[in-house]
């Protein structure tokens, strides 16, 4: 993972600025309430348009649809980052430095009307009693719409921060496919949907290549789910390595947190993303970019380091997986 702090930094909290300059034109809800459930801290407003439902069953007085996301938001570290051994955002390289991940639970306009969203820029906490004076923080901004117990947002945005954690790449068919196969972990079943057969060919057809970069979160059928059914067929969960808390968690309508011990391929998709780490330094120098800006982590030109490094770590983990070479594709 090339790291470039300052104009990557810099560059990503440009993006951050515009983005919430962007959907927010019109004046945001303030959220006046917290939670903590570390290392996350979630901010949500009692009245207003970004009011949450404020039914409180255990009367501990944090409404329930607040301590739900949180479940969720915890569960799904400890699912990745404990369980599964991925790499701990607050524990890497990049952001080096940072103490918590804030989540803003707000009305749905005021995030530009999706579900979730992953700012990739580390920033200055907000003050509160349990934090500390110069706390950073990661941000994740979720629509206060979301029922956890219903919509698996939180974990798929968290899962977001394990990816900026590990590389600069952006690209959507990697990002949003991979994210999507990631929510199976707390979800039911080990795997999605799967529309190419995971006995391959890989690397696949020179010809497919262009319709999969062209994908989002739809390349989870054609390439996400696939290669996972194919490394780990069984994708059974460890329970010995799983926390008694972890199993036990319950949302406030008493559903399990974490539904099944199902989830196909982790052990590739872990390599997967070590691969990325270092295909996109090999992508920086080749690609003679000077910064990882916005537009070079998005760049089309990035689609065969990324898959490259798809089909480096599956050769790691089943044959036969032929050679794909990023600096040959397309001549």
């Amino acid at each position: 993972m090339a790291r470039k702090p300052f104009a990557a930094g810099l560059a990503a909290a440009l993006t951050l600025m515009s983005t919430l300059s962007n959907v927010c034109a019109q004046e945001r809800s303030v959220l006046t309430e917290h939670h903590v459930r570390a290392p996350f801290r979630i901010f949500y407003a009692i009245d207003g348009k970004s009011a949450v439902p404020l039914a409180d069953q255990n009367s501990d007085g944090v409404p329930d649809h607040v301590e739900d996301v949180a479940k969720q938001l915890w569960a799904a570290r400890e699912v990745f980052c404990g369980v599964l051994k991925f790499p701990d955002p607050l524990q890497s390289e990049r952001y080096d430095g940072v103490d918590c991940i804030e989540i803003s639970l707000r009305e749905r306009s005021e995030i530009g009307g999706v579900n979730g969203v992953a700012f990739e820029s580390a920033q200055r906490a907000k003050k509160i009693a349990e934090g500390k004076p110069g706390d950073r923080t990661l941000v994740i901004g979720i629509g206060k719409h979301v029922e956890a117990p219903k919509n698996i947002t939180p974990a798929h945005e968290f899962f977001h921060l394990i990816q900026y954690s590990t590389t600069y790449f952006k690209n959507k068919w990697y990002l949003e496919g991979m994210a999507r196969w990631s929510e199976h972990a707390l979800h039911t079943d080990g795997v999605g949907e799967v529309k190419y057969s995971p006995r391959g060919p890989w690397p696949q057809k020179s010809q497919h290549l262009p319709i999969l970069f062209d994908m989002g979160y739809d390349a989870e059928t054609v390439l996400w789910n696939p290669v996972a059914v194919r490394t780990d067929p069984k994708g059974v969960l460890s329970a010995k390595d799983t926390p008694v808390e972890l199993q036990r968690l319950r949302y406030s309508d008493g559903t399990p947190v974490v539904r099944d011990a199902l989830l196909n391929g982790a052990e590739l998709m872990r390599d997967v993303l070590a691969e990325l780490a270092r295909q996109d330094d090999i992508a920086f120098d080749t690609l003679g970019y000077k910064d990882w800006s916005e537009d070079n982590q998005r760049s089309p030109q990035n689609n065969p380091f990324i898959y490259q490094a798809v089909m480096d770590a599956l050769r790691k983990h089943t044959r036969p997986v032929g050679r794909f070479n990023a600096r040959s594709f397309g001549r």
